[in-house]
């Protein structure tokens, strides 16, 4: 390793370097962000890229800046001092394109000099290689990249036509190529009466037209990128998430040696396989009833019939419809046992899941014992939980009697409980045989339940389902009207299924039930749980949207759809103060999608459709682009005015 680290260090025969960040780069357009200072593994574009030049050995590096000239400037000077000088040249008039950027910083350079755009990302062996070239009898070295089957926006990159090492044309339009231009070259100072020659003739003139006004009467030599390594032009939203992603991978990697430490072979067979295991269904069952006469609702299976049956309620629930569904049970001859739960979060726990395990195991339980939830989400995964663990598994059956279970809690094959550091941190997937959804339970519930559980309806509506927003945003009727609710429990229930359908794992498309989870999931934990779960979703949903616009994914409608929408509803829209970021950001690290390497989100770039590059939707987001995030959604407390709840019009 040590080995590696000083021949990148050597020094090389080209000691300075010109680099061209003058430019706009509307199709990266973030707000307040130049694009040379847009945030990629934790640097900036351009902070990155003088970072390694000094690591291979360049002493002073000519930075031409133009648009956001005022923003970048103070994140270049001596900050890499005192091994390599960087010098900044205004151009003012940097509208006339890259060539006359590149003219003005020509008059700093008293010899050959490494060439890089500013808004490219490359591997660590790259410019090490390069600097190792010599020129031969070229005038410039430029490295291509013969995978261009690998190159992800191959229409708008620049094509290269090579004959035995040397380029013979280059240009973004050529029918014919057989390597991409990676933005990176050994250039002599002849190169500027090529620049200077393009800027006269051509409008807005690029590096590009100069190159082929060179390859008239001079050489330009093409050496291919080395096996392993990579360079990524990010020119757009999209091309920021995959350098992300692929610095994040590399570093991963990066982190073990792989190499055998002694001469000795293993002798291992081929591998074996087993299967186990069919598609798991679920039968969700929507209707009214079926609580308050459970008798006329043959749900249990006779193979339970004699079996120990538990069903899990809490302190609230058992009064409301407990007491009266156990009672009509037992009457029907099921030996039926009531598991009464501490009411709230605190009961999704270590501890309870413990005592309850202890006492059915007490109790006697045998191996075709059903486990029967009535009441929230937390009742439904901690009952849920326990029964995936007990013998291994035994029959679960869910009737959830909250909106927000109705809608998300017991319409999944997750269940989980808390950890002491966040939510749903322990935890299977394990499917209910049966679930069923009786909208009359609603009726006992709380407005502030009501208000919450719509915080999951609103976020398939603006993750998954364009027409489903609309018709959300157009009711102007009481959102406790049973018809309506029937109405969205039924349609959540759809477009849930769909999603658990296709990935159950929500590895994929299925990321839409993560949408406000990453950042919502920490905010309930640190309220003390005061904020309820789709309360805190509701924030996470408005943060993620803000993440969105910073990382030019979306635009800044986007926010406003949310806020109008969740305003419409009654949700929060913003961080309570009293919850510090550092803290927030601490608590994304038990966040199941978290990697060391980061925190990884579900985001939406228009209404109705999730954020995907190349088939992911885990979206990885920088730290900086977190907390500006954060730091927003907390400015906004006192400043924003909200429109009347559905329920404040209701009671006026």
């Amino acid at each position: 390793m040590t080995s590696g680290g000083d021949e990148q260090r050597r020094v090389p025969c080209v000691q300075q370097a010109l680099i061209p960040a003058a430019g706009r780069g509307l199709r990266l357009n973030r707000p307040n962000t130049p694009k040379p200072l847009v945030d990629v593994d934790g640097q900036a574009l351009i902070v990155r890229l003088l970072g390694q030049m000094r690591q291979a050995g360049i002493e002073k590096a000519v930075v031409t800046l133009g648009y956001g000239a005022e923003t970048i400037r103070p994140r270049l000077l001596t900050r890499f001092e005192p091994d390599m000088t960087v010098e900044v040249v205004h151009v003012p008039d940097w509208e006339k394109g890259q060539a006359h950027s590149l003219l003005c910083g020509m008059d700093r350079m008293d010899g050959p000099f490494l060439l890089a755009m500013a808004d490219h990302v490359f591997s660590s062996g790259v410019i090490p290689a390069l600097l190792r070239r010599s020129f031969e009898d070229s005038d410039v070295v430029a490295v291509v990249d013969p995978r261009v089957e690998s190159v992800f926006d191959l229409e708008s990159a620049v094509k290269v036509v090579r004959r035995n090492g040397t380029m013979v044309d280059i240009g973004r339009r050529l029918a014919r190529y057989d390597a991409i231009d990676t933005g990176i070259f050994l250039v002599r100072p002849s190169i500027e009466e090529a620049l200077a020659y393009a800027a006269d003739l051509v409008p807005e003139a690029e590096l590009t037209d100069a190159l082929r006004f060179m390859l008239r009467h001079h050489d330009v030599r093409t050496t291919p990128l080395s096996p392993g390594s990579y360079w990524l032009d990010v020119d757009r939203p999209a091309d920021v998430v995959r350098a992300e992603t692929i610095l994040r991978r590399h570093k991963r990697i990066g982190r073990v040696s792989r190499r055998s430490t002694d001469s000795h072979e293993l002798l291992v067979t081929d591998p074996y396989h087993f299967v186990t295991g069919i598609p798991v269904e679920t039968d969700v069952r929507v209707g009214r009833g079926m609580v308050e006469n459970p008798q006329n609702f043959q749900f249990i299976p006779d193979s339970s019939a004699s079996s120990p049956i538990y069903v899990f309620t809490d302190e609230k629930v058992h009064g409301l419809h407990g007491k009266r569904f156990v009672g009509k049970l037992k009457e029907q001859g099921y030996d039926i046992r009531a598991i009464v739960l501490p009411e709230g979060e605190g009961s999704k726990s270590l501890s309870t899941y413990e005592t309850v395990v202890t006492e059915v195991l007490a109790r006697g339980v045998d191996e075709q014992s059903l486990f029967i939830s009535l009441g929230g989400g937390v009742v439904n995964n901690v009952c849920g939980f326990v029964a995936s663990t007990i013998y291994r598994g035994l029959p679960l059956i869910h009737f959830p009697t909250t909106l927000m279970a109705q809608c998300d809690a017991a319409i999944s094959h997750k269940q989980a409980i808390n950890g002491p550091s966040g939510k749903n941190l322990i935890g299977s997937y394990y499917a209910p045989i049966l679930v069923a959804v009786d909208i009359e339970t609603l009726i006992t519930v709380e407005d502030r339940l009501i208000v919450e559980g719509f915080a999951e309806v609103l976020k398939h509506a603006l993750g998954q389902d364009v027409d489903y927003y609309r018709t959300l945003m157009d009711y102007a009727g009481s959102p406790r009207h049973l018809d309506f609710l029937e109405y969205v429990v039924k349609k959540n229930i759809e477009l849930k299924a769909d999603l658990m359908a296709h990935d159950p794992h929500e590895l994929q498309a299925g990321m839409v039930l993560q949408y406000g989870h990453t950042v919502g999931h920490p905010i309930e934990h640190l309220s003390g749980y005061r904020l309820y779960h789709g309360e805190a979703v509701a924030i996470g949903m408005m943060v993620a949207a803000q993440v969105s616009v910073l990382m030019a994914g979306a635009d800044r409608s986007l926010v406003e759809q949310h806020e109008r929408l969740l305003n419409r509803y009654g949700l929060p829209t913003r961080i309570p103060q009293d919850i510090r970021t550092e803290d927030l950001l601490d608590s994304l690290r038990f966040n199941k999608r978290f990697l060391v390497e980061g925190t990884r989100m579900a985001l939406v770039k228009e209404v109705g459709s999730i954020w995907s590059v190349d088939g992911d939707c885990t979206i990885p987001v920088s730290e900086s682009v977190l907390v500006e995030a954060i730091e927003w959604s907390k400015s906004r407390s006192q400043c924003c005015h909200e429109q009347p709840s559905l329920l404040e019009l209701e009671a006026v």
